[in-house]
């Protein structure tokens, strides 16, 4: 496997979730967008946040030639060929949950992304072997990818939806306020020879959301 000068920046951000839920002062890129769908609350007043994003702004640049990375002595296109297929990935699970709590209270609780998940795919297998897991899933190509509450390491299969708590109390089912964004992109290119080059771009897709919606009972 090639690795490229972006790859141990992209690993950190993978492993540690170095990215802060503040976000780069960059713009949002045009074309990639990003939604809060879903909100579950459980009985011990957690929630759980899941939506859509797309990074398809993002491919549409790579393709182009005009998404670029730092090569450490500049900026220069993110090499790609026409035949490659493509993974990108973002932090996407970095939000803000509020819900009034009597007259005066605010029940909030904000989680920031620890794990890159996809944007966008072109391929549902990653460098390692594994496909795209299906809370995660992003198949057919173009299709939005699947986001939702997540930790380093976490297993969504084993233990179901992740929960989090907020200190200021029990959330309710009812209207909530969120607001999220997508920040960074780890870009995986697969070669026709089976070779895999990763890019890390921490002013990547910085796609946001607001809305309130009415959180639902886990089941």
């Amino acid at each position: 496997m090639r690795k490229t000068m972006g790859l141990l920046a992209a690993a950190g951000a993978l492993v540690l979730g170095s990215l802060s839920a503040a976000g780069p002062a960059v713009a949002q890129v045009e074309g990639d967008w990003n939604s809060v769908t879903k909100v579950m609350v459980n009985k011990l007043g957690g929630v759980n946040v899941s939506g859509e994003v797309s990074c398809a702004g993002a491919y549409d640049r790579l393709v182009s030639g005009e998404l670029l990375y730092d090569t450490g002595e500049g900026w220069a296109p993110v090499p790609f060929t026409d035949g490659d297929l493509v993974i990108l990935n973002a932090n996407s699970d970095n939000y803000t949950v509020s819900q009034p709590a009597g007259r005066k209270a605010m029940i909030q609780v904000t989680h920031g992304s620890s794990r890159m998940s996809p944007c966008y795919a072109t391929t549902t297998t990653t460098p390692d072997g594994h496909t795209i897991p299906p809370w995660a899933a992003c198949a057919p190509e173009g299709t939005p990818c699947r986001w939702e509450t997540d930790a380093y390491a976490y297993d969504h299969e084993a233990n179901g939806p992740l929960f989090d708590y907020s200190s200021g109390g029990k959330f309710k089912t009812g209207l909530v306020n969120v607001s999220a964004q997508s920040i960074g992109l780890f870009v995986q290119i697969l070669h026709e020879d089976q070779t895999w080059d990763m890019y890390f771009i921490e002013e990547g897709s910085y796609a946001m959301t607001s809305t309130a919606l009415k959180a639902v009972s886990s089941r």
